[in-house]
């Protein structure tokens, strides 16, 4: 971005310098040089507004044209100066990596030099001029195949970042699942081992309470009993607590949305109706909405043409729960269901829900809609 910034000053100094010494070196004055300021003007608004040209070669045609007729009314087709600023254009517009647009470019600014260089024809400027002009061509073409290339291999390197982000994720989610398994499985172990003794040992000292004569003896093992179910107690708040741990919900799409947010230039702007945050939801749901988002902003990554996207969590008359991803695209007709649009369907239908998409005036909308209650599409 700050190279953008400096090759622009850099033009505006160059073009600016250029015409304020015109009129300086030249002497001009009077008619003239309301004749000149109104040439000059017209060159600069052309030339800083092609940005927002859809046909770019338009505006370096007109561009020329006012260099043209500044060289044969204003000033002579002699003078040194005005060709500088057709010379920049020349080169300025090849700067370009689609080979359409820099042939366009170079033609619109050579049609309007040749009235120029058909009148330098009786001269020995002409030959100067011509071969200037191959010259220039010759150095446009190397720069508009080091912008080609260099854009070739930006979106090489974009691509293969994205790839990179999408096999990182899913090598921490690989973890998160190891995890949550291992968690499970050792709540289990837990429940099935230590708790059967736990149980057990309470059995025996119930009988042992029962059948103990001192008071001493029947006061031990009481104090015994005691300890067991609390023991039993804790025990169980642990599973409970190891088994509950993947039971994240919007938290962890909160935390994927950060993590996207921190490992690229993506802008995700997460919007939560009234009560979603308090609606609880089963560990299948917390899954499926996870899923459904995570694959929602790896498409709108990959497809789409902006760096912000929209995430939109809302309960929908108080029986089921609506989940949209929404992202600028430049296509407009149908969009096909890709690999990651089918998964995401199936991820619904599975809550016996269902998922709906469309493409209105440039944004690409998916929907995810389940019930809440019980409810069935």
């Amino acid at each position: 971005m700050g190279s953008r910034v400096s090759s622009l000053w850099i033009k505006l100094c160059f073009v600016c310098a250029i015409l304020l010494i015109m009129p300086i070196y030249y002497s001009l004055t009077g008619t003239l040089l309301a004749a000149y300021l109104l040439a000059a003007g017209m060159y600069l608004g052309l030339y800083f507004s092609m940005p927002i040209w859809k046909e770019k070669w338009i505006a370096y045609f007109l561009a020329t044209g006012a260099v043209v007729l500044m060289q044969h009314f204003i000033l002579t087709p002699f003078d040194v100066l005005p060709w500088l600023l057709v010379y920049f254009l020349l080169v300025e517009g090849m700067q370009s990596s689609v080979t359409k647009q820099a042939v366009l470019t170079t033609v619109a600014v050579l049609l309007p030099v040749m009235f120029t260089l058909s009148v330098l024809a009786v001269s020995d400027l002409f030959f100067y001029h011509l071969f200037l002009f191959i010259m220039l061509i010759g150095v446009g073409a190397l720069i508009h195949r080091y912008y080609r290339d260099n854009e070739k291999f930006d979106r090489e390197w974009k691509s293969l970042l994205v790839e990179y982000r999408v096999l990182k994720r899913q090598v921490l989610e690989n973890e998160e699942v190891a995890r949550v398994e291992e968690r499970n499985r050792i709540a289990r172990d837990i429940h099935d081992s230590v708790g059967h003794q736990l149980t057990a040992l309470m059995m025996q000292l119930a009988v042992a309470e029962q059948a103990a004569g001192e008071e001493k003896v029947a006061f031990i093992v009481k104090q015994s009993k005691q300890l067991a179910r609390e023991s039993l107690d804790g025990m169980r708040k642990a599973v409970k607590a190891l088994q509950g741990e993947e039971e994240q919900g919007i938290s962890s799409v909160i935390h994927l949305i950060r993590k996207l947010e921190a490992e690229s230039q993506m802008r995700v702007q997460l919007t939560t109706k009234t009560g979603v945050l308090s609606q609880p939801l089963s560990n299948e749901q917390n899954i499926v909405l996870y899923r459904f988002v995570q694959e929602g902003l790896t498409n709108a990554m990959r497809h789409g043409s902006s760096k912000e996207i929209s995430v939109t969590l809302e309960i929908i008359g108080e029986h089921s729960f609506q989940v949209k991803v929404e992202n600028k695209v430049e296509v407009t007709g149908p969009v096909e269901e890709g690999f990651g649009l089918q998964n995401m369907r199936k991820r619904m239908e599975g809550l016996n829900g269902r998922m709906e998409r469309e493409v209105t005036e440039g944004y690409f909308t998916v929907k995810g809609i389940f019930p809440l209650k019980g409810v069935t599409y």
